[in-house]
């Protein structure tokens, strides 16, 4: 983080005066992928939204998100891919709705460098917007300590509440949790030591996952089977109200522990449609994954591994791109510059 030093310079009365602190006016952000575990959804409520329970672990895999503070009306947002109009973009909604809770008469550009796969069940735009209001609560935080006029105190527990607001994947990007296991809509958190860091592969398919429409497929399914699963506040392996079914992860240190509680409800459900998900698994089991599952609503697939995995065998036998990366252990990056 680069900070600006005071200066004092010399006055006609021989006296010295201060010259003005300013804060900084650009945040660099790293907004990290992640990778669900466990992805349980749960009955839909009544607003129309599905409950679910998850395993966050971040990956090492980021994009770049730079904030830069802009005159009072001022807000773009330009991204090194295309991602649709500014309005829609996850991150701008977050820079957005951040200035008007603070109350802060700021503007903001925004430039994202992308480097997670669209639409591919790793929480690439909800990393963005998680990144985005991490870096503007920082410049808040800095332009108050110089003194600056910056709106009111924008809390961690408001920039939450602002996150659960945009999406189920960002509270929990928003926070500096390496792994944590959530509910409810995503907002429920609790943050849980990361495992040992190990090697990632995933497979990238050319065909990306609609989010919205994976959660209808579950709900057609379910209702063509007569089979409604039943919500946190009603079932019974819970110790208490709301409470979910694998609340005992947080005793879990290593990977093999993990193994028996690999699920994803999505899996099935994109597979009937899309058969490349069950090629892209059964490469990823072969090249040695001690864990494989999709993330998310789909596409992108992972797979876990003890010893760095060969690429390119993994992308032959898959029929679909590769990345290498690994599971994320530490905090989140921010930097803040003049």
């Amino acid at each position: 983080m680069s900070t600006l030093v005071n200066t004092s310079r010399s006055t006609p009365s021989g006296g010295t005066k201060r010259a003005a602190s300013h804060a900084p006016r650009t945040a660099i952000v790293a907004a990290h992928a992640k990778l669900n575990l466990r992805l349980a959804v749960l009955a839909r409520e009544t607003s129309g939204y599905h409950a679910i329970e998850t395993v966050f672990h971040r990956l090492a895999l980021a994009d770049e998100v730079r904030i830069t503070l802009q005159p009072q009306g001022t807000r773009t947002i330009r991204c090194s891919v295309d991602v649709g109009p500014a309005q829609d973009n996850l991150a701008y909604r977050a820079a957005a709705a951040y200035l008007d809770t603070a109350q802060w008469a700021t503007g903001f550009a925004i430039e994202i460098l992308k480097r997670i796969p669209v639409r591919g069940g790793l929480g690439g735009g909800s990393a963005d917007a998680a990144a985005t209001l991490r870096g503007l609560q920082a410049l808040q935080q800095a332009a108050m300590r110089a003194g600056e006029g910056a709106g009111v105190v924008c809390t961690s527990a408001a920039v939450l509440e602002l996150a659960a607001r945009i999406g189920a994947d960002v509270p929990f990007l928003t926070t500096d949790a390496a792994m944590a296991l959530a509910w409810g809509r995503g907002d429920r958190l609790l943050a849980l030591d990361p495992l040992p860091e190990r090697w990632v592969a995933l497979v990238v398919p050319e065909v990306g996952i609609d989010t919205a429409e994976a959660y209808q497929w579950i709900a057609d399914a379910r209702q063509m089977a007569d089979v409604q699963p039943k919500d946190g506040a009603q079932r019974n392996d819970g110790a208490r109200r709301g409470a979910p079914s694998v609340l005992h992860l947080w005793q879990l240190a290593n990977w093999s522990e993990i193994v028996p509680l690999v699920r994803n409800d999505f899996t099935a459900v994109v597979a009937e449609r899309h058969h490349f998900i069950a090629q892209g698994l059964a490469a990823l089991r072969e090249a040695g994954a001690v864990v494989a599952e999709m993330s998310g609503s789909g596409s992108t697939m992972f797979g876990i591994f003890e010893r760095q995995p060969d690429a390119e065998a993994i992308a032959r036998a898959a029929g679909a791109a590769v990345l290498v990366t690994t599971t994320a252990t530490g905090p989140c990056r921010t930097e803040l510059k003049a």
